[in-house]
């Protein structure tokens, strides 16, 4: 059965890491060359016509692309990463590190988690302990949208209750 996922796996992250790229070229264009937003729709426009069989290049999706890396790559989560990294190894490393460690755990779900994540977790910490927790159970879309109603989140980390779901599964 892994097998048989190991290629979809292969897609989704070459895909999000392609958005996260995509995400970061328009972010730091934006800043530094002072492109306004209509530059999403013209991108889009290019992209399609660049790559008329590929999906996944409208504006709508452009604009989660653009939001994905924009907000995955706040400090407040950067800096979580580092703290837990340099706890772990007792080096944090530098904050390309710490941002390629991030890009990697972003690769490892689906783009319609992190779409769901952007829409429903404002919380930068809330966020990634969802990415997290995703990553590591494998949780569908529903499955995570379950955990984020019934606020996984806020019990876990504020109410400092636990979950079973490693050992269930074993």
């Amino acid at each position: 059965q892994s097998a048989r996922f190991s290629p979809d796996r292969a897609v989704n992250r070459d895909k999000i890491l392609l958005y996260w790229d995509i995400g970061r070229g328009i972010v730091e264009r934006q800043k530094t060359l002072g492109w306004g937003e209509s530059v999403v729709e013209l991108l889009a426009r290019d992209l399609k016509a660049a790559f008329p069989e590929m999906r996944g290049f409208s504006a709508r999706n452009l604009w989660y692309v653009r939001r994905f890396f924009a907000e995955y790559a706040e400090p407040v989560i950067l800096q979580q990463l580092a703290a837990e990294l340099t706890h772990r190894a007792g080096d944090g490393g530098s904050g390309l590190e710490v941002l390629a460690k991030l890009q990697q755990l972003a690769a490892e779900i689906p783009w319609g988690h992190h779409m769901l994540l952007l829409d429903r977790i404002p919380d930068a910490k809330a966020r990634l302990y969802y990415l997290r927790a995703t990553a590591q159970l494998g949780w569908s879309r529903n499955v995570l949208l379950n955990q984020i109603k019934a606020q996984a989140y806020e019990r876990v980390v504020l109410e400092k209750k636990t979950h079973n779901f490693a050992a269930a599964l074993m």
